[in-house]
This record gives C-alpha cells, structure tokens and sequence, in this order.
C-alpha cells in the first residue's frame, strides 16, 4: 500500500504549451511581442524574456497556429544618465537625449544603442531564435504611431485619471502622454507640450533650452511609456508578452495599459 507521498503522477504538459492552448483559439493570428531599452549591455537577464516568448512561439507554431515573434528595442528612450561605463565628459552633455541620437561609444556603430544592440541580437541568431527586430524611432518616424499619438492627446485628460486611480499618484498639471524632442538641444526629458493640432499632425511645444516651437508626430517624439505600451499592442497586434513581475504589481504598467487600451484606444 502507498500512502500519497509515494504515488506517482503524471507530468502535465509543458508551460508553453498550456499558454499556448489558453490563448491559442481567440485570434485567428498572434503576434508575440518582447523587447527593452538598450541604454547598456543586455546581459542574460534580458534573455529570459525573449526566450519565453521563443518558447511560446514554437509551441504556437507546432499547435499549426499563425504567429509572428518580435523583439522592441526601445532606443528613443533618453539616457538617464552617465552610466559607470561610459565616459562621463564625453556623455554628461548627452543625458537626455534620445539614445539612437548619441555616439556610439566604440565609434563602430550607427550610433549608441546599435552599439549594445548588436551583440545581443547576434546571439540571438546563434541562439537559433528567429524574431523581428523593430526600432522604436523607425515605428514612430514611419508615422505608424501618429493614430494613437493622436488619441493619445485628445484623451490625454482621461489617461491622467486612469493613472490616478491605478498608481495613487496624480500626473503634474502640465503632463502630457507624448514627450517631445527639442529640435535645438535635442533632449526630450526638458521639454513641455503646449498644445497640438490634429490637422496638421503637430505638436507644440516649450523647452528649458530656451527653444519654442512644434515638431511633426511622426518623429517629433514618442509616448510616455505607460501609454506607448498600450499604444504599441494596439498598432503590432499583439496577444502575448512577457515582461517582468514589476510591471505586473498592483498599480503597475499593465494594468493602466489595460484601460488605456480599452479605454483610449479602443482594443484589447
């Protein structure tokens, strides 16, 4: 006689495969969307989420669904500031702006976030992971975003409540969900949205620089992340993501992006 301890079971079927049968019938395609802001070297960490989403997408392909698996790198986010590995003098007057906007820190790339982007999705390859590359400058300058972008702005009221009821926190009188870069100083982390026109497809703006004027949509500048998130699942059509548990708490990313997208945007 066994007792329960000694019994044996039976193996249930592996993660990706159960994720795979959840979502696996809701949409007659899915799109698994992965990525981060390579401000640094992406180190094996950062794998974790594109393998995930590997997994998933090979369990989706041999359950004989359509799916496609991209990878976001983030490089118009702005640098925070001058990381241990950088050169101070040579970056302290780039804190701020765009990071496909700095040099390169080995002079062999496009640019500074080519620099760290390169090896990673070297890897990649190597790794026999098959994904598509999207550059959020590229989306956002293509005018892909400008839809949303324009959403965005005319609900820019009901965002500011969304993210105060989700976080606590009420956004500053002056916030807006899309950030500008300054044509002049070309920081983005200085500058204030003082109106846009739909028409036109503009966005004015002030910057500490000294630096008045609008910029185009399509290029001009990019969404504040609790937005752009949203934004970007509306636009890539995606269905699964991973991302890290931070983002998944109470008051988290997810869950203003999921009334943003429903609420602002119209999708799910």
């Amino acid at each position: 006689m066994t007792n329960d301890s000694e019994r044996k079971t039976e193996p249930g079927p592996h993660w990706a495969d159960a994720i795979a049968a959840e979502v696996g019938g809701a949409r007659p395609a899915h799109t698994i969307s992965t990525g981060i802001s390579p401000s640094g070297e992406i180190h094996i960490g950062n794998l974790r989420e594109v393998l995930t989403g590997d997994l998933i997408f090979r369990a989706l392909s041999d359950a004989g669904r359509k799916v496609s698996l991209h990878w976001v790198a983030d490089n118009l986010d702005p640098l925070r500031r001058v990381y241990p590995f950088l050169d101070k003098k040579k970056y302290l007057p780039h804190i701020g702006k765009p990071l496909y906007a700095i040099p390169c820190p080995c002079s062999g790339h496009a640019n500074y976030s080519e620099h760290f982007l390169d090896p990673f999705v070297n890897s990649l390859t190597r790794l026999g992971i098959q994904l598509e590359v999207i550059r959020s400058d590229q989306l956002y300058a293509g005018g892909r975003m400008n839809r949303l972008i324009r959403k965005a702005l005319e609900g820019r009221d009901r965002i500011a409540q969304i993210l105060e009821e989700t976080t606590g926190k009420r956004p500053k009188e002056d916030w807006s969900p899309f950030q500008v870069v300054c044509h002049h100083c070309e920081r983005m982390t200085e500058t204030r949205v003082t109106g846009f026109s739909v028409e036109r497809e503009t966005v004015a703006f002030t910057c500490k620089c000294g630096a008045i004027g609008s910029v185009p949509m399509a290029g001009g500048g990019k969404l504040t992340w609790r937005v752009d998130w949203p934004a970007r699942w509306t636009e890539l059509g995606v269905t699964v993501e991973p991302f890290g548990k931070d983002h998944a708490t109470d008051g988290g990313s997810y869950q203003s992006g999921a009334r943003i997208i429903r609420e602002i945007f119209g999708a799910e």
